[in-house]
């Protein structure tokens, strides 16, 4: 964890055994990063791998689904700590994207964080309404980022 988020947030999320403090499990935390804007993905994918998050992204709604195996019917894919979805996207919204990640039963516990550049507070509710477990306005501050990511992902988790 950078120095900045660690101190911004209290402690590092990761424990000399290799386990994420904020999940429990072995490894790093690993997002699913789903945004129409390719140089916002890689920026901020950028971020969250500095600060050894792993990363998956996906331009579109579509990808994101795939990457979950809502299409399918399948079993969910188990492997994300979280997901982070742009609400304004072309063809499926992220609001559209959360509810029908909400609506299949295997990801019922798993943190949707709505990321956007949008003002409009109606946008905002909507997704919060649809299963978003909490919200990040854009533009991202680069040296907080991902302590915010972490720390949203263990508020939505709750205590263990």
């Amino acid at each position: 964890m950078s120095e900045t988020a660690g101190l911004a947030f209290g402690e590092d999320a990761r424990d000399p055994t290799g386990f994420s403090a904020v999940t429990g499990q072995a490894g790093p935390m690993k997002i699913l990063l789903v945004d129409d804007d390719e140089l916002f993905l890689e920026f901020a994918a950028a971020m969250l791998r500095a600060d050894d998050i792993a990363v998956e992204t996906c331009a579109s709604a579509a990808e994101a689904m795939a990457a979950l195996h809502l299409e399918d019917g399948g079993q969910p894919a188990g492997d994300f700590d979280a997901v982070l979805i742009d609400i304004v996207m072309p063809e499926v919204s992220g609001t559209e994207l959360c509810s029908l990640i909400r609506g299949h039963g295997g990801y019922g516990d798993l943190p949707v964080i709505m990321i956007s550049a949008t003002r409009d507070m109606s946008l905002i509710d909507q997704a919060l309404t649809a299963g978003g477990s909490s919200y990040i306005q854009k533009p991202i501050q680069a040296a907080t980022f991902a302590g915010e990511i972490r720390q949203k992902v263990a508020e939505a988790r709750g205590p263990r």
